[in-house]
């Protein structure tokens, strides 16, 4: 187990390493376009971004509060929200103010720039919440509420900018000729870069990237980081590198989308499995695996109710002769060894509909729904001496001798008689098998059922 954790870790770090290594080879080789374009086709890539980036919040919302523990995700589920919200703001300064396109430009650089800040914090909080999740923090609290004070204040410096609110005056980009101003295009995106690094070095060394939910967040880092290296390498905020940044976060926001909804369907998956599970275990016997007595009298009331004169139902309940002499002489452990044996028999010989039950200690019960008394004295009578030629060599030292059994059969085709009823019949018939010698099938007779009550 140890070995295939290790193997998928490797495996993760691997693929993200060849997708880095690609991405800024792609990056390199990529021909400097220099040509300057409109910001028609940003309120499309905005939305998109924007919407995805509120439901992948939405989702680790979710997340945290299945298991409150993982006080990590608070931190990166604000920034993922509050990133959404800033988008939806730049798009209302696109199509709200009439002025000049130089500062639309400006304003939408200004909120770019509050995303960014919003999210490198937001993630460095993250890796510092999840480096110290074991060792149960004192000042966890704290830190969760600084989070919420953090994007409160970017959102608020957001909305009074865009409302004219705030008399916020800073020039990232040149009025004329679209170019980044220094130090937004020297030492501030250099600053940015070397902070994005620390975060991706942090986020393998820290989670090994174990799971596909820290795979994702890796990429989200080296979007960023391979946003900030591309705008860095084009002066102009009008380039393609402006698009060809935002295509790269669109790309990372949809992996992060489609790594959340997997892990939903692998959550599904697995509670539902755990489901089967807990059902399969609460209808068994743990020993033999066959159904437990619950069970098996739960399916006789479900089967009475569909029964009539060409639908018969049949019942056998079967004993092992003389099982106190195996344990006494063999020991218990031998004695399971017996039931469990008998147990594989007899389901080895009856249909696949049909449901064998143990009942009690060496008690089993047998319900054979569409089965008449003829057929069900066949299928007892087959089992009788099925188990009757069992040898200790057929069995593998199963069974040390020879194992009998006896068995009471009871039929009936009245859908208004009582589970309870029945199963006390086919006990009177296991009893006169008894009684009668054992080592045999004995049919509880029908001129008893009228005169017989529970």
């Amino acid at each position: 187990m140890i070995t295939s954790l290790q193997t998928k870790h490797k495996n993760n770090i691997t693929l993200f390493s060849l997708l880095s290594i690609s991405a800024f080879l792609l990056l390199w080789l990529t021909p400097l376009n220099n040509n300057h374009y409109a910001l028609s086709l940003y309120p499309i890539i905005a939305t998109f971004t924007g919407a995805l980036y509120i439901q992948i919040g939405s989702f680790m919302i979710m997340n945290y509060l299945s298991y409150r523990k993982n006080k990590h995700l608070l931190p990166l589920a604000c920034a993922f929200h509050s990133s959404g919200i800033l988008l939806f703001i730049a798009l209302y300064i696109y199509f709200a103010h009439s002025v000049p396109k130089s500062i639309i430009f400006n304003d939408i650089a200004i909120l770019h720039t509050l995303r960014t800040t919003l999210t490198t914090g937001l993630f460095i909080v993250a890796l510092y919440l999840y480096k110290k999740e074991k060792n149960q923090q004192k000042y966890q609290k704290v830190i969760v509420c600084s989070v919420f004070l953090w994007c409160i204040l970017h959102l608020v410096v957001a909305v009074l900018y865009s409302t004219n609110t705030l008399p916020l005056s800073l020039q990232l980009i040149d009025p004329v000729t679209f170019e980044w101003l220094f130090p937004w295009h020297g030492l501030v995106i250099c600053f940015f870069i070397s902070l994005w690094v620390g975060i991706v070095y942090f986020i393998l060394s820290l989670t090994q990237l174990k799971n596909q939910f820290w795979l994702s967040m890796s990429l989200v880092a080296l979007s960023n980081l391979l946003i900030f290296t591309t705008l860095f390498k084009y002066s102009y905020m009008n380039s393609a590198g402006w698009y060809l940044a935002r295509g790269v976060e669109c790309l990372s926001s949809m992996a992060v989308m489609t790594v959340l909804m997997s892990d939903i369907f692998h959550r599904f998956k697995a509670s539902r499995q755990a489901y089967e599970l807990s059902y399969e275990n609460s209808v068994r016997d743990p020993m033999t695996r066959l159904f437990n007595r619950g069970f098996f009298y739960n399916s006789l009331s479900h089967e009475i109710k569909s029964i009539h004169p060409q639908k018969p139902l049949s019942i056998i309940f079967c004993d092992i002769d003389h099982f106190k002499s195996v344990n006494d002489t063999w020991g218990h452990l031998q004695g399971d060894r017996v039931i469990i044996k008998l147990a594989e028999l007899m389901v080895n010989l009856v249909r696949e509909r049909d449901i064998v039950a143990r009942i009690g200690g060496e008690e089993f019960a047998i319900l054979l729904p569409d089965c008449d008394s003829e057929s069900a004295q066949n299928i007892a009578e087959r089992m009788r001496k099925q188990i009757e030629q069992a040898t200790p060599a057929t069995t593998n030292g199963d069974f040390p001798r020879t194992i009998t059994v006896s068995l009471g059969i009871v039929s009936s085709v009245d859908c208004a008689v009582a589970a309870e009823q029945l199963a006390d019949w086919a006990d009177r018939a296991l009893y006169m098998a008894k009684n009668q010698g054992r080592n045999q099938a004995v049919v509880f007779p029908h001129a008893l059922m009228s005169q017989s009550t529970v």
